[in-house]
């Protein structure tokens, strides 16, 4: 079914990302090539799969699904081929390559294509909000344990202080003076010597 989506699209267009993977691109001489420099998503191919019938969820299963069984093929033995309309090879330098078994198409001109009215693939939806949760923004790093332990040493010494400053407030005078002197250490006299 993805296969077939994107031969069907490329009859029409110029290019088809495949998201995290690279991109197809149709040359003016018809020909279809295969290029890993364009890789972000835009949207393009998961929304020819909605608008098939399958929920955002399985179009993007089917999506990665696809790429995982390219990457694979091409890890283990360098060639992938793709059912009914080329195969993808790895060079010796890493670089993956497309070759197309679809003939070639008939060219268009380029003042024609700028004439041809653009075809949006991409149903209109109404705004998304935002509760999936994999669209939150992650959580900000606020120091973990380190910052815990410092707030608590510094609310522990304030209330430590608070409580010295409360005691003395309230303690009568001549208490503080006996303690005081009960604290003093007695001089010792050294005998003088003669």
């Amino acid at each position: 079914m993805l296969v077939d989506t994107i031969k069907d699209y490329l009859k029409s267009n110029r290019r088809l990302v495949i998201p995290s993977f690279g991109a197809f691109i149709v040359k003016e001489s018809g020909e279809i090539i295969f290029s890993e420099l364009l890789k972000r998503d835009d949207g393009v191919l998961r929304a020819l799969l909605i608008s098939q019938g399958l929920r955002e969820i399985e179009a993007a299963a089917r999506i990665d699904r696809f790429i995982f069984e390219c990457r694979h093929a091409l890890q283990q033995s360098g060639v992938c081929p793709v059912a009914e309309f080329g195969t993808f090879r790895r060079d010796s330098e890493g670089v993956i390559t497309f070759d197309s078994t679809i003939p070639a198409r008939v060219a268009i001109p380029l003042q024609d294509v700028a004439q041809v009215p653009a075809q949006n693939p991409i149903p209109q939806s109404q705004p998304r909000t935002q509760t999936n949760k994999q669209h939150k923004r992650p959580r900000k790093y606020r120091g973990g344990f380190v910052m815990w332990f410092a707030w608590t040493v510094i609310i522990l010494s304030l209330a430590a202080l608070g409580y010295g400053i409360y005691c003395m407030a309230t303690a009568p005078k001549e208490n503080i003076e006996a303690q005081m002197d009960a604290q003093r250490i007695p001089m010792i006299q050294v005998p003088e010597q003669q």
